[in-house]
């Protein structure tokens, strides 16, 4: 019987993950989430980043074209697999955000790019993240919008109309299983404050907060505009 954890749903969708990504990325990370990104990273040339979940290394790759010293980790072996042989040079390593295997202060930038609703023990990844970042370094987190993860679904009419989505259930935290394109995993929908507060409780301070949407001439800009889907926001570590 297989095991049924977050880690292993994972596991089985590796392949399907891979195929699905491709080297561009979805289209929610080629017209949203990157293109917010982008000004974000304009100045990380020879700064140490971790990418906490870093999949098969897409978004790795593109930090190391700007420059950066990347780093990867991310606990499905195939994932490691694929980003070391398309990027040999950068260190990947199979790991939990939960126990990080690198020294104190290891790290000027710390990317959770849609890694978050991934990991069960969010505390103790928290605090990981705290302990492997340098004072003054920076933690960038792209999440979907806890709104959303609240109902997934929208409420139609009977025609199919998409009507509104309802929100339902935000403080509380649960998993979620989803499937599409032969890809079946867990996340975790937990409420905006508990998130914020596992780092603001530890000296963190808030420097940005964005609800990215795609150009307004984009076909998806109507719908995303009217419930966005991706929360971005960067803190900065200033415990000593």
């Amino acid at each position: 019987m297989k095991s049924d954890t977050s880690i292993e749903k994972w596991k089985r969708s590796a392949e399907a993950w891979i195929r699905d990504q491709g080297e561009e990325g979805d289209h929610s990370r080629q017209r949203i989430l990157d293109p917010a990104l982008e000004d974000l990273f304009r100045d990380v040339k020879g700064k140490s980043v971790l990418d906490l979940g870093c999949g098969e290394g897409r978004y790795s790759r593109i930090l190391k074209q700007k420059g950066a010293v990347v780093s990867g980790i991310d606990p499905v072996p195939r994932f490691i697999e694929k980003a070391r042989s398309l990027d040999p040079d950068s260190i990947y390593l199979e790991a939990f955000a939960e126990a990080l295997p690198f020294e104190d202060a290891s790290f000027d930038v710390v990317l959770s790019y849609l890694t978050v609703i991934d990991i069960p023990d969010l505390l103790a990844a928290s605090r990981e993240v705290g302990r492997v970042l340098r004072p003054g370094g920076e933690l960038v987190v792209v999440n979907i919008s806890n709104l959303t993860s609240s109902t997934p679904e929208w409420t139609r009419d009977e025609n199919g109309t998409k009507l509104y989505r309802k929100v339902d259930r935000y403080m509380d935290h649960f998993s979620m299983e989803l499937e599409w394109r032969d890809i079946r995993i867990r996340n975790y929908h937990r409420p905006l404050s508990y998130l914020l507060g596992l780092f603001l409780n530890q000296g963190f301070v808030l420097t940005r907060f964005l609800e990215p949407l795609p150009a307004e001439e984009d076909p998806g800009y109507e719908e995303e505009a009217r419930v966005p889907n991706f929360q971005i926001y960067t803190l900065r570590h200033v415990a000593s």
